[in-house]
């Protein structure tokens, strides 16, 4: 792996910290662990077009589970993240379902990835662009790695989200505040900004990759100053609602949602 530079090596050490918290997360009963079993569940339904015998790359694999799924289907899968503490949790997870001989944990920058051009079928980076300094280099490296006419499977946090524009805990000065408070100073305070729609279209496109699905995932959790503020049964029932009318072609919620998903694919044909 090339010498990262500073804002990866910081955010590197924020997960080798925190690596426990991001594996159980998605087994947890909260509203938050919901929204990413919602974004997962997309993003596993669209990759069903994969074969077995494929090859993927998951950069910013976290703790793999979403390269242990695809390793159950028989594809061959490069496990990439920054963080060695993450790997070490691809590895075991990897192990525990019996697919360590199809997931190779690899340490990798995003913006310099340890791959060779053209090699994947599918390249997928689930909850990593908001955490990236340059997200148009990120992408950049994926377009790189995929084979012409595979599919690439981005998501972005939203800028205006529901939950960013109900709750004032997202504005700056104040979660500067609450990082103080709670001696969160692992990471700069100015993290990378999520996109707006039109901001992550415009991202996709300058890449030259076609846009083949959009998705809009999550509305909880419910929360002011960063702490939950409902019941987490009535989170849940919410968040499904709401989940369940945007699904059902209300556009501007859809826009709304936490996180923006997307499934497109890389040209056949050089971008120009």
């Amino acid at each position: 792996m090339h010498k990262p530079d500073e804002w990866t090596h910081k955010v590197a050490t924020y997960f080798d910290r925190s690596s426990g918290y991001w594996d159980d997360v998605y087994s947890s009963q909260s509203v938050k662990a919901q929204v990413y079993r919602s974004r997962m569940a997309v993003i596993s339904d669209w990759a069903e077009a994969i074969m077995p015998g494929a090859t993927a790359a998951d950069v910013g694999t976290g703790a793999g589970h979403f390269a242990v799924l695809l390793a159950q289907r028989g594809i061959q899968v490069a496990a990439l993240d920054a963080s060695e503490a993450m790997l070490a949790r691809v590895a075991q997870n990897a192990s525990r379902a019996g697919v360590a001989d199809l997931v190779v944990p690899l340490l990798s920058d995003v913006q310099k990835l340890e791959l060779p051009s053209e090699t994947c079928d599918l390249v997928v980076a689930i909850g990593l662009l908001s955490w990236v300094r340059n997200p148009t280099a990120a992408i950049a490296e994926m377009v790189r790695i995929a084979k012409p006419g595979g599919y690439i499977i981005v998501t972005m946090d939203n800028a205006t989200s529901l939950v960013r524009l109900l709750d004032p805990g997202w504005r700056l000065s104040v979660r500067a505040l609450i990082y103080k408070i709670r001696h969160l100073t692992d990471l700069p305070l100015q993290l990378p900004a999520p996109m707006t729609w039109k901001k992550f279209n415009e991202l996709l496109h300058a890449a030259g990759l076609e846009l083949i699905e959009f998705e809009g995932i999550g509305f909880g959790p419910f929360a002011l100053l960063g702490r939950s503020i409902l019941p987490n049964r009535i989170g849940l029932l919410i968040d499904r609602a709401l989940q369940r009318i945007a699904d059902n072609g209300w556009i501007r919620l859809k826009r709304a949602a936490v996180f923006h998903v997307a499934l497109t694919m890389k040209p056949t044909a050089p971008h120009g």
